[in-house]
């Protein structure tokens, strides 16, 4: 249980602190998921992994990113069914910090 004493004019600027640091993390994670998605679903169109004996897109992530297969086939379905709808979230995250 968190005590507050009367002589401490601010007892929650260290939480607002760490509330600000928390989403403008956030915001910078979910600016990179996006670029990481985006750059996903271009190797996956160019289907380069044949070149190295690879038989996927979530193959080479494994291989290259050390990412599970399923996460990495999560990752690409992700990337070429949500990609375009991200972008507005994203496009708030970028503000924020602009803002922040």
């Amino acid at each position: 249980m968190c005590s507050v004493t009367r002589s401490d004019p601010h007892p929650y600027a260290r939480a607002e602190q760490l509330e600000r640091e928390i989403t403008e993390l956030c915001a910078h994670l979910n600016a990179a998921t996006f670029r990481l998605l985006q750059l996903i679903v271009e190797l996956d169109e160019q289907e380069p992994w044949g070149a190295w004996g690879l038989m996927s897109c979530a193959h080479w992530l494994n291989w290259r990113c050390g990412i599970g297969l399923n996460a990495a086939r999560e990752r690409r379905a992700d990337g070429l069914r949500h990609g375009h709808r991200r972008h507005g979230a994203v496009a708030r995250s970028e503000a924020a910090l602009r803002c922040g």
